[in-house]
């Protein structure tokens, strides 16, 4: 089934409830993203309008209103807030805080570019910080009260955002699981990251908090490794991984990561969820031990210089078109020229996700399945396991051509990233590497200037 047609944006700005929608920067599977303009109290934000076509989707209204019961009661420094889901002239639409900066995807991605390694220091206040967002949100409370036993459930890279004034703020709960939530994901759909995912939410087995922190693992992980984790592959290959992760500590691939971080990772990593660290506190709390060890002077100020050496002409660019959208008039000149698609604020991406769909009693087996012989049907549950792109819980897209075998991302996603990743990546050579090549090259020269001083010799020997 073709993915249905994106709808023409609506030229100029135009007021929209109590917002100025100045410019549309891009549709995903569920509607209209701009960048646009709260007038009480007067700040910039992003507004996402549901399609049309949705609207008439009772069971996705349903997870939208759910999504708006959860997302009021989330006010922490470290996660992007969500300032209104509501409707207006029978649109429905949430605005969302507009954060100057990037995805820690996009920062690790950049940094490799620039053949830079992410200093420890950096990466543990990171770490810190993505703690103390996460165990504001498993505790929060209702109007009432009750614990809402909130679980992110696709915490990844593309999920973190740091500001460029050094803030780290969770994005996305739009795949939370949460006791407010009247309607659950289907069995059938296996919602996230499978590259973050525990091990128990891609067995389809009840998560609670401690899924949150194998996630916040995997990312400490990656950063610390230094190793950039596979996003694409075989679908039913990487669900399988999910739910039965190997890991070595980060030490094997990054030289000079204490064995104390190797040890705390390797506990965040464990298959078994009782094995793991309780909440995200206390993971937060042996991490900023740690700091107080190896790091601390570094703050959030290091991120913030970090983010504005690497993001320089991005942040000079956000600066100009925030300028303009909060002065006299949302002018006319914000066009695509002015605000090009990779300048598109991280919260732009929120309630987007990757997904896979498959038989509600199927889970991959532990071993790797042999392909099905030339000419015979796979096994029921392979051939129907499928990739999806979900927005609150559903597929909204459709399912994709047969044989499509590469991860999908939603259109959203890879207008803003696409440009960057056709860009090949370098790879950053650590202590050892560099030693070696300074070995080989050592001796290579000693070699060449022997065999010069033996050709001196037998010149004048003659």
């Amino acid at each position: 089934m073709a993915s249905p047609r994106e709808p023409e944006p609506q030229k100029g700005p135009f007021r929209f409830g109590p917002y100025t929608l100045a410019r549309r920067i891009g549709a995903g599977g569920m509607g209209e993203v701009y960048l646009a303009r709260e007038e009480s109290p007067r700040r910039a934000c992003v507004v996402k309008k549901v399609l049309p076509r949705l609207m008439e989707n009772k069971q996705f209204i349903g997870r939208f209103r759910d999504e708006a019961r959860v997302v009021v009661h989330l006010q922490h420094a470290n996660i992007a807030r969500v300032y209104a889901m509501g409707e207006v002239e029978g649109q429905l639409y949430l605005a969302m805080e507009y954060v100057q900066g990037k995805t820690l995807s996009r920062l690790a991605y950049r940094m490799r570019q620039r053949v830079q390694l992410m200093p420890p220091g950096v990466i543990l206040q990171l770490g810190i910080r993505l703690c103390e967002g996460l165990a504001y949100a498993h505790d929060a409370k209702d109007g009432s009260g009750q614990p809402l036993h909130l679980v992110h459930r696709d915490l990844s890279p593309a999920n973190i955002c740091i500001s460029y004034d050094g803030e780290l703020k969770i994005i996305d709960f739009g795949a939370s699981q949460s006791t407010l939530k009247e309607q659950q994901t289907a069995p059938r759909v296996v919602i996230g990251n499978l590259t973050y995912m525990s091990p128990e939410q891609a067995r389809k087995k009840f998560v609670d908090r401690r899924a949150d922190v194998y996630s916040a693992g995997v990312v400490l992980w990656e950063l610390f490794a230094w190793q950039a984790l596979p996003q694409k592959g075989e679908p039913l290959e990487r669900w399988r991984k999910a739910a039965y992760p190997k890991w070595e500590p980060a030490s094997r691939f990054r030289e000079g990561v204490p064995k104390s971080v190797d040890a705390v990772l390797m506990r965040a990593l464990s298959t078994e969820p009782d094995e793991r660290y309780p909440d995200a506190s206390v993971l937060g709390a042996e991490l900023a031990r740690i700091k107080a060890k190896l790091a601390p002077e570094v703050s959030d100020a290091d991120v913030a210089r970090l983010m504005c050496e690497v993001f320089a002409e991005e942040k000079a660019a956000e600066d100009a078109v925030l300028a303009q959208l909060l002065g006299k008039d949302p002018s006319r000149s914000l066009t695509e020229q002015t605000i090009p698609p990779k300048l598109a604020p991280p919260t732009a991406l929120a309630f987007e996700h990757s997904g896979l769909e498959a038989p509600e009693d199927f889970v991959p087996a532990e071993d790797t399945p042999q392909a099905a012989p030339t000419g015979k049907p796979l096994p029921v549950g392979r051939r129907e396991t499928r990739e999806a792109h979900v927005s609150f819980g559903m597929d909204v897209e459709g399912e994709p051509e047969v044989g499509m075998v590469e991860a999908r991302r939603p259109p959203l996603v890879r207008a803003i990233e696409e440009d960057e990743e056709e860009i090949p990546t370098p790879t950053v050579e650590t202590g050892a590497q560099a030693r070696r090549r300074w070995v080989w090259l050592a001796l290579g020269l000693f070699l060449a200037a022997s065999a010069a001083g033996f050709g001196v010799v037998w010149l004048l020997a003659q």
